[in-house]
Protein backbone atom coordinates (compact mmCIF):
# COMPACT_ATOMS: atom_id res chain seq x y z
CA UNK A 1 0.00 0.00 0.00
CA UNK A 2 0.59 3.34 -0.24
CA UNK A 3 2.39 5.42 2.31
CA UNK A 4 -0.34 7.69 2.63
CA UNK A 5 -2.39 4.85 3.19
CA UNK A 6 -1.05 4.04 5.99
CA UNK A 7 -1.33 7.74 7.38
CA UNK A 8 -4.96 7.07 7.04
CA UNK A 9 -5.47 4.00 8.14
CA UNK A 10 -3.24 4.73 10.86
CA UNK A 11 -5.95 8.24 11.60
CA UNK A 12 -8.80 5.90 11.87
CA UNK A 13 -8.07 2.15 12.84
CA UNK A 14 -9.04 2.30 16.50
CA UNK A 15 -12.12 3.76 16.22
CA UNK A 16 -13.11 2.83 12.74
CA UNK A 17 -15.84 -0.29 12.68
CA UNK A 18 -14.35 -2.55 10.35
CA UNK A 19 -10.73 -2.77 11.76
CA UNK A 20 -12.29 -2.91 15.37
CA UNK A 21 -14.86 -5.87 14.83
CA UNK A 22 -12.12 -7.86 12.70
CA UNK A 23 -10.08 -7.93 15.63
CA UNK A 24 -12.63 -8.40 17.84
CA UNK A 25 -13.66 -11.75 16.05
CA UNK A 26 -9.53 -12.47 15.79
CA UNK A 27 -9.38 -12.23 18.89
CA UNK A 28 -11.92 -14.56 19.97
CA UNK A 29 -10.84 -17.44 17.75
CA UNK A 30 -7.11 -17.01 19.35
CA UNK A 31 -8.26 -17.40 22.73
CA UNK A 32 -10.69 -20.50 22.20
CA UNK A 33 -8.03 -22.08 20.32
CA UNK A 34 -4.83 -21.05 20.19
CA UNK A 35 -2.49 -21.22 23.38
CA UNK A 36 -0.63 -18.40 23.85
CA UNK A 37 3.31 -18.53 22.86
CA UNK A 38 6.03 -16.67 20.74
CA UNK A 39 4.33 -15.15 17.68
CA UNK A 40 4.72 -12.75 14.52
CA UNK A 41 1.95 -10.55 12.92
CA UNK A 42 2.94 -10.89 9.33
CA UNK A 43 2.69 -7.02 7.86
CA UNK A 44 1.76 -5.62 10.80
CA UNK A 45 1.20 -2.19 9.14
CA UNK A 46 0.31 0.48 11.97
CA UNK A 47 0.70 -1.93 14.82
CA UNK A 48 -3.02 -2.42 16.31
CA UNK A 49 -3.16 -6.33 15.92
CA UNK A 50 0.63 -6.44 17.96
CA UNK A 51 -0.29 -3.89 20.86
CA UNK A 52 -4.26 -6.00 21.08
CA UNK A 53 -3.07 -9.09 20.96
CA UNK A 54 0.43 -9.53 23.05
CA UNK A 55 -0.76 -12.99 24.56
CA UNK A 56 -0.17 -14.79 20.99
CA UNK A 57 2.03 -11.93 18.84
CA UNK A 58 5.09 -9.95 20.11
CA UNK A 59 6.77 -9.41 16.67
CA UNK A 60 6.23 -7.54 13.71
CA UNK A 61 7.08 -7.41 10.04
CA UNK A 62 6.32 -5.24 7.65
CA UNK A 63 7.75 -4.60 3.97
CA UNK A 64 6.80 -0.74 4.60
CA UNK A 65 8.45 1.81 6.30
CA UNK A 66 6.02 4.07 6.59
CA UNK A 67 3.64 1.49 8.17
CA UNK A 68 6.50 0.70 11.00
CA UNK A 69 6.79 3.99 11.66
CA UNK A 70 3.34 4.45 12.81
CA UNK A 71 3.85 0.86 14.96
CA UNK A 72 6.86 2.50 16.48
CA UNK A 73 4.55 5.66 17.40
CA UNK A 74 2.28 3.35 19.29
CA UNK A 75 5.24 2.01 21.32
CA UNK A 76 6.14 -0.91 19.46
CA UNK A 77 9.98 -1.48 19.75
CA UNK A 78 10.14 -5.76 18.16
CA UNK A 79 10.00 -5.14 14.83
CA UNK A 80 11.32 -5.55 11.41
CA UNK A 81 11.07 -4.30 7.56
CA UNK A 82 10.73 -7.72 5.50
CA UNK A 83 9.50 -9.58 3.19
CA UNK A 84 6.80 -11.72 3.60
CA UNK A 85 8.08 -14.34 1.11
CA UNK A 86 11.53 -14.61 3.19
CA UNK A 87 11.19 -14.65 6.60
CA UNK A 88 14.20 -13.97 8.58
CA UNK A 89 13.39 -16.81 11.27
CA UNK A 90 14.88 -20.02 11.24
CA UNK A 91 12.88 -23.27 10.93
CA UNK A 92 10.42 -24.28 13.69
CA UNK A 93 10.78 -21.16 15.57
CA UNK A 94 7.01 -19.89 16.27
CA UNK A 95 4.36 -20.93 18.04
CA UNK A 96 1.46 -18.07 16.42
CA UNK A 97 1.85 -16.76 12.82
CA UNK A 98 -1.08 -14.03 12.13
CA UNK A 99 -1.83 -12.80 8.56
CA UNK A 100 -4.71 -10.41 8.73
CA UNK A 101 -5.72 -9.23 4.83
CA UNK A 102 -1.89 -9.78 3.96
CA UNK A 103 -1.81 -12.15 1.11
CA UNK A 104 -3.96 -10.79 -1.56
CA UNK A 105 -1.08 -7.83 -2.01
CA UNK A 106 1.24 -10.50 -2.86
CA UNK A 107 1.59 -12.36 -6.01
CA UNK A 108 3.57 -15.25 -4.77
CA UNK A 109 0.75 -15.81 -1.83
CA UNK A 110 1.66 -19.87 -1.93
CA UNK A 111 5.55 -19.23 -1.28
CA UNK A 112 4.45 -16.20 1.35
CA UNK A 113 2.40 -19.56 3.03
CA UNK A 114 4.94 -22.30 2.56
CA UNK A 115 7.04 -19.57 4.14
CA UNK A 116 4.77 -19.30 7.22
CA UNK A 117 4.70 -22.93 7.45
CA UNK A 118 8.40 -22.96 7.71
CA UNK A 119 9.08 -21.04 10.75
CA UNK A 120 5.94 -22.28 12.82
CA UNK A 121 7.26 -24.92 15.07
CA UNK A 122 5.42 -27.92 14.53
CA UNK A 123 2.09 -28.02 16.24
CA UNK A 124 2.30 -24.25 15.52
CA UNK A 125 -0.81 -22.23 14.37
CA UNK A 126 -1.05 -19.74 11.53
CA UNK A 127 -4.20 -17.68 11.30
CA UNK A 128 -5.68 -15.97 7.91
CA UNK A 129 -8.16 -13.53 7.26
CA UNK A 130 -8.15 -12.88 3.36
CA UNK A 131 -10.75 -10.81 0.83
CA UNK A 132 -13.74 -12.92 -0.19
CA UNK A 133 -15.35 -13.13 -4.12
CA UNK A 134 -13.67 -12.06 -7.08
CA UNK A 135 -16.77 -10.52 -8.46
CA UNK A 136 -16.36 -8.28 -5.22
CA UNK A 137 -12.71 -6.94 -6.70
CA UNK A 138 -13.30 -3.26 -7.45
CA UNK A 139 -12.51 0.75 -6.67
CA UNK A 140 -11.57 -0.63 -2.99
CA UNK A 141 -8.88 -3.61 -3.69
CA UNK A 142 -7.35 -1.40 -6.34
CA UNK A 143 -6.86 1.20 -3.84
CA UNK A 144 -5.35 -0.83 -1.97
CA UNK A 145 -3.47 -2.73 -4.77
CA UNK A 146 -4.97 -5.94 -4.13
CA UNK A 147 -3.93 -8.21 -6.87
CA UNK A 148 -6.93 -10.61 -6.02
CA UNK A 149 -9.72 -11.86 -3.79
CA UNK A 150 -10.37 -15.56 -3.15
CA UNK A 151 -13.12 -18.14 -3.95
CA UNK A 152 -13.34 -20.11 -0.85
CA UNK A 153 -12.28 -23.96 -2.32
CA UNK A 154 -9.16 -21.73 -3.71
CA UNK A 155 -8.14 -20.18 -0.33
CA UNK A 156 -8.92 -23.63 1.67
CA UNK A 157 -6.69 -25.23 -1.42
CA UNK A 158 -3.49 -22.95 -1.07
CA UNK A 159 -3.20 -23.08 2.50
CA UNK A 160 -3.68 -27.35 2.56
CA UNK A 161 -0.75 -27.04 -0.56
CA UNK A 162 1.53 -24.93 1.98
CA UNK A 163 1.49 -28.27 4.17
CA UNK A 164 -1.34 -26.84 7.13
CA UNK A 165 -3.89 -28.71 8.59
CA UNK A 166 -7.11 -26.79 8.55
CA UNK A 167 -9.06 -26.36 11.83
CA UNK A 168 -11.32 -24.19 11.14
CA UNK A 169 -12.46 -21.91 7.87
CA UNK A 170 -15.38 -20.02 7.57
CA UNK A 171 -16.79 -16.44 5.96
CA UNK A 172 -16.80 -13.92 8.50
CA UNK A 173 -18.62 -10.30 8.25
CA UNK A 174 -22.00 -12.70 7.45
CA UNK A 175 -24.60 -10.34 8.44
CA UNK A 176 -23.57 -6.90 6.38
CA UNK A 177 -22.51 -9.49 2.88
CA UNK A 178 -26.06 -8.15 1.21
CA UNK A 179 -25.32 -4.20 1.82
CA UNK A 180 -21.59 -4.72 0.78
CA UNK A 181 -21.93 -7.10 -2.18
CA UNK A 182 -24.65 -4.27 -3.35
CA UNK A 183 -22.22 -1.52 -3.16
CA UNK A 184 -19.57 -3.24 -4.93
CA UNK A 185 -21.59 -4.65 -7.58
CA UNK A 186 -22.89 -0.86 -7.97
CA UNK A 187 -18.93 0.50 -8.05
CA UNK A 188 -16.73 -2.36 -9.33
CA UNK A 189 -16.82 -1.43 -13.04
CA UNK A 190 -14.85 1.95 -12.70
CA UNK A 191 -14.67 4.55 -10.42
CA UNK A 192 -12.00 6.12 -8.73
CA UNK A 193 -9.81 4.03 -6.58
CA UNK A 194 -10.64 4.70 -2.98
CA UNK A 195 -10.70 2.88 0.25
CA UNK A 196 -13.91 1.42 1.87
CA UNK A 197 -11.97 2.02 5.21
CA UNK A 198 -10.26 5.47 4.59
CA UNK A 199 -13.05 7.63 6.59
CA UNK A 200 -14.88 7.19 9.61
CA UNK A 201 -18.74 6.73 9.55
CA UNK A 202 -20.61 9.06 11.86
CA UNK A 203 -21.39 8.10 15.59
CA UNK A 204 -24.10 5.93 14.92
CA UNK A 205 -23.58 4.45 11.71
CA UNK A 206 -19.92 3.45 12.68
CA UNK A 207 -21.66 1.52 16.15
CA UNK A 208 -24.39 -0.16 13.74
CA UNK A 209 -21.54 -1.24 11.55
CA UNK A 210 -19.59 -2.49 14.62
CA UNK A 211 -22.07 -4.35 16.20
CA UNK A 212 -23.11 -5.94 12.98
CA UNK A 213 -19.85 -7.71 12.44
CA UNK A 214 -18.17 -8.06 15.81
CA UNK A 215 -20.71 -9.65 16.94
CA UNK A 216 -20.39 -12.52 15.01
CA UNK A 217 -17.19 -13.02 17.81
CA UNK A 218 -20.42 -14.07 20.04
CA UNK A 219 -22.01 -16.85 18.07
CA UNK A 220 -18.99 -18.28 16.28
CA UNK A 221 -19.55 -22.27 17.74
CA UNK A 222 -23.39 -21.79 16.31
CA UNK A 223 -23.49 -19.36 13.81
CA UNK A 224 -23.38 -20.82 9.48
CA UNK A 225 -20.85 -18.94 7.35
CA UNK A 226 -22.79 -19.70 3.69
CA UNK A 227 -21.38 -15.78 2.81
CA UNK A 228 -19.20 -13.15 4.17
CA UNK A 229 -17.01 -10.14 2.43
CA UNK A 230 -13.89 -12.31 3.96
CA UNK A 231 -12.48 -15.80 4.61
CA UNK A 232 -10.87 -16.69 8.07
CA UNK A 233 -8.50 -19.67 8.27
CA UNK A 234 -7.02 -21.08 11.59
CA UNK A 235 -4.35 -23.65 10.69
CA UNK A 236 -1.99 -25.94 12.59
CA UNK A 237 1.48 -27.32 11.12
CA UNK A 238 0.93 -31.01 11.82
CA UNK A 239 3.31 -32.45 14.82
CA UNK A 240 6.20 -34.44 13.18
Amino acid sequence: MEAAEYDRMANVEERHWWFRARLAVVRTFLKRYVPPGVGLDCSCGTGMTLKSLPQWVQIGADLNGSALKHSRARGLSRLLQGDLRKLPFANDSLDVVTSLDTLEHIEEDEQALAEIHRVLKPGGYGLFTVPAHPWMFGPHDRALHHVRRYRRGEFRQKVSTAGFHIRKYRYINTALFPLVAGVRLVSRGGGEARSDTEKLPAGPLNFALYAAFASERLLLPWLPSPWGISLLCLARKLLR
